[in-house]
């Protein structure tokens, strides 16, 4: 039996005219008016950002292009899937292995929600009752997303972004204030420092995306670290990237099966 099943969509429509982008003419209305990431933030919320927004959202893909050393290692897997001569390959084994929680912009989503969570959990208190609240909401987490930064004391992304934000007057905004105060308590407790992921959830949230919106955008941010080492691996077509050394795999599973004749 043959089921009719509709499916319904607000992303697009392609027309012989124009094509519609969330109900926006591309080639009429936003060709020439758009950046490239007022364009992913439209595609991922439907919402069309100012122009001070766009410069922001701008500011921070710049700031995360410098992440793009290839001795990372989601950006090793890159390399390695790249070296069998796939650019497109390489580009997407990384974006795979970086659906995550516990490292790259992926991490901007659960950091969002810890925020969001210390937002409710301390609605209304201020002073000592508030970090009083917001130690117990923290206290939920053994893991706080966003902070913790490797080899340095700071994240130099972090304080480059905070240093934009200053610019245009973004730090005093409410999302920001919440995690400077948040990373104060944190810093004293726990001797972490906030992460890029953390200052993009903030970034974001107080542009009015949702954490998994915030997600999403800085995803697409970062995705040229990866682009260049796909392009370059794909290009080198290394044959040491090819293999891993024997003695640096280890066998994790059931013993090998015995063939009886």
């Amino acid at each position: 039996m043959t089921v009719d099943v509709e499916v319904l969509t607000r992303v697009a429509r392609a027309r012989w005219d124009d094509h519609r982008l969330r109900g926006w003419g591309a080639l009429t209305e936003l060709a020439g008016n758009e950046t490239y990431m007022g364009v992913t933030a439209l595609a991922a919320s439907g919402r069309r950002l100012t122009s001070d927004e766009r410069a922001v959202l701008d500011d921070l893909a710049v700031i995360l292009s410098g992440a793009a050393d290839p001795r990372i290692w989601p950006l090793k897997i890159t390399r390695l899937v790249g070296a069998y001569g796939g650019t497109i390959a390489g580009f997407v084994a990384g974006q795979l292995c970086t659906e995550c929680n516990a490292i790259g912009p992926w991490v901007t989503g659960p950091s969002a929600e810890m925020l969001i969570a210390v937002r409710d959990g301390c609605a209304g208190a201020a002073g000592e009752q508030f970090a009083v609240r917001a130690r117990g909401v923290l206290a939920r987490y053994d893991r706080l997303p966003g902070f913790g930064v490797a080899f340095r004391p700071q994240d130099e992304r972090l304080l480059a972004l905070r240093r934009q934000l200053e610019k245009v007057g973004r730090t005093s905004m409410p999302w920001w204030t919440l995690l400077e105060r948040v990373s104060e308590i944190v810093r004293a407790d726990r001797r972490l420092e906030p992460n890029v992921a953390a200052a993009c959830a903030a970034t974001l949230l107080d542009m009015g995306f949702s954490a998994r919106q915030a997600q999403v955008i800085t995803n697409f941010a970062n995705q040229n670290t990866f682009v260049a080492n796909a392009i370059e691996a794909a290009e080198q077509a290394s044959p040491v990237m090819r293999r891993l050394p024997v003695e640096s795999v280890r066998y994790v599973g059931p013993p090998p099966r015995s063939i009886r004749p």
